[in-house]
């Protein structure tokens, strides 16, 4: 009789950056040790993304064979250490079925909490007011109920306020019974519950342009007490960031698939976001210091499944003190740029925001990783308490739909989302335009800071092979892209007017192509676009768009 091999821990690979989430680079790869056999993670914290823009005007084919060959080489970077960390040689025994991180812990349906602290650029639009990536419990209410239909970037967008990854994460296994091929037994739910509950260290070493060189280590403990509580703890810090983000999310607060869940999250971040930044035309503090925004807050958010067609209500509230600063380690506040524009309702440089947040999502897509059919809606609003000397009051009204089409085997996707502010609207709140998960071919931020804004994407998806031979992959299909937004020419009612002063165009236009993979850790995608300013982005994600 054989003896049996050692157990030794796993090594598992997660990916960081929503989500949801900014010309976003991994430096390289760092497989994560997790001392069980299982960690809840969400694919939404599988979204990183690389964007680098150059001119295409006096660019020489070699930088533009460079900047492809480099995305090229973080895909496959990427790809491979995966693979690699999940071969049986690395004293792990064979797994007897394939390893999905969806099955782990499904998305999050975006827009559908109160905002978050950014441990990263600001990311798209919310669509609960301050976000943009739908359940804060990724996949803790319905693993269906995820995924990103990306908003404009917003200061104040969950993903701003978890970062381009920092909130993207841990997530709960909770199933989604939405549609009937999806909807999980409760015998399996059950067996999930009785899991022994795991920890995980994960360090990733990143790069962005906004945020330079930095890293984030998460502390997640998952699978606590009856129904599969999680603990997450991220800390970040680099060139221009330095957060740490308190996550502790129930899932479920009974057994039942259509039982409520809640998440309490606590946050201090500091770094640089993009509504002060891009444009034509540089416009930073006194002494030309870039304007951090300090957010310092926590929120409770409550969702509750509603039917078997994958509806989700929402209920929350926040609170958020902001202060704009000129570096990570100071306590001098700034109220306005060199040029004597505001950056805070508050004449000291510091606002205290509290809101209250409800929402609607639907989602009815056939998969959330490689979906061919159906759609995903989304409606939120958000109301804010005038408190402090800043007094601000304002509703934001956010909204989204996307469609797939199915021709053959081919699929035709059309997204259209926009969104207003009510009342007062802080230049760190407003909405930003432009960017991987907005306008491709434009920078974050790039095209405006508005205080409305409409946004469309229509994607051609075509299969190029599709029973692919390579491990831990299945299929590769290619797309053609286009995408459109407009700030409605609502910039000079921010406060402050950051996208005027900053010559922000208001409205861009982008196209490219590019290929997707379909792995065991969700979708792969590489693109390149050219925007209506002739601007190329090379842009490498992990993790759906829509």
């Amino acid at each position: 009789m054989r003896s049996p091999v050692p157990q030794m821990p796993k090594i598992e690979k997660i990916w960081g950056a929503i989500e949801v989430q900014n010309r976003e680079v991994f430096l390289p790869p760092t497989p994560i040790i997790a001392l069980s056999s299982s960690v809840a993670r969400s694919p939404e914290r599988a979204t990183d993304t690389i964007t680098e823009s150059v001119g295409v005007n006096g660019m020489t084919a070699n930088i533009i064979l460079y900047k492809s060959l480099e995305a090229l080489a973080l895909l496959l970077g990427a790809t491979s250490a995966l693979f690699i960390t999940r071969l049986p040689a690395w004293g792990q025994r064979a797994e007897t079925t394939p390893f999905n991180l969806q099955s782990l812990y499904p998305p999050a349906a975006d827009g559908l909490l109160p905002a978050t602290p950014s441990l990263d650029t600001p990311p798209p639009p919310p669509l609960l007011g301050d976000h943009q990536s739908p359940s804060p419990l990724r996949g803790g209410v319905w693993g269906e109920v995820s995924s990103t239909d990306a908003p404009p970037q917003s200061s104040y967008s969950a993903e701003n306020l978890q970062g381009e990854g920092l909130e993207r994460g841990i997530s709960q296994q909770r199933q989604n019974p939405p549609t009937q091929p999806q909807r999980p037994e409760l015998e399996t739910i059950q067996e999930e519950l009785d899991e022994d509950p795991d920890f995980a260290i994960v360090p990733l070493p990143r790069y962005s342009a906004i945020k330079g060189i930095h890293g984030t280590v998460d502390f997640i403990l998952t699978n606590l007490g009856e129904n599969n509580q999680t603990l997450d703890l991220r800390l970040e810090g680099g060139e221009r960031t330095i957060g740490a983000i308190f996550r502790y999310t129930d899932p479920w607060l009974e057994s039942g698939p259509f039982d409520s869940g809640y998440q309490l999250r606590l946050f201090n971040t500091r770094s640089p976001e993009s509504q002060f930044l891009e444009g034509d035309r540089e416009v930073n503090l006194i002494h030309d210091h870039e304007a951090w925004v300090d957010r310092l807050g926590g929120s409770l958010s409550f969702y509750q499944p509603v039917t078997a067609t994958g509806v989700v209500l929402s209920a929350g509230a926040s609170y958020q003190r902001v202060a704009i600063r000129n570096s990570a380690f100071t306590d001098r506040l700034y109220a306005s740029d060199r040029l004597g524009n505001p950056l805070t309702f508050s004449e000291q440089g510091l606002d205290t925001l509290i809101t209250v947040n409800l929402g609607v999502l639907q989602d009815r897509r056939n998969s959330t990783e490689w979906p061919t059919q159906g759609y995903r809606f989304q409606l939120a609003t958000e109301q804010s308490i005038p408190v402090g000397s800043a007094d601000i009051l304002f509703n934001r009204l956010s909204a989204s739909f996307t469609q797939f089409v199915p021709v053959q085997n081919q699929t035709f996707v059309f997204n259209l989302q926009g969104g207003t502010i009510l009342g007062d609207v802080p230049p760190y709140q407003a909405f930003n335009l432009g960017g991987s998960d907005s306008v491709r071919g434009y920078q974050d931020g790039e095209i405006g800071t508005g205080q409305s804004y409409i946004q469309g994407t229509v994607e051609y998806r075509f299969p190029l092979i599709e029973d692919l031979d390579i491990p831990y992959s299945s299929a590769l299909s290619g797309t053609v892209f286009a995408d459109f937004a407009s700030d409605l020419g609502s910039a000079d009612s921010v406060y402050g007017e950051p996208g005027e002063v900053r010559n922000k165009p208001g409205n861009g236009f982008g196209v490219g192509l590019g290929v997707r993979l379909l792995t065991d850790f969700g979708p792969v995608r590489l693109e390149f676009a050219v925007s209506d300013q002739r601007d190329l982005s090379a842009i490498f994600k992990i993790g759906e768009r829509f």
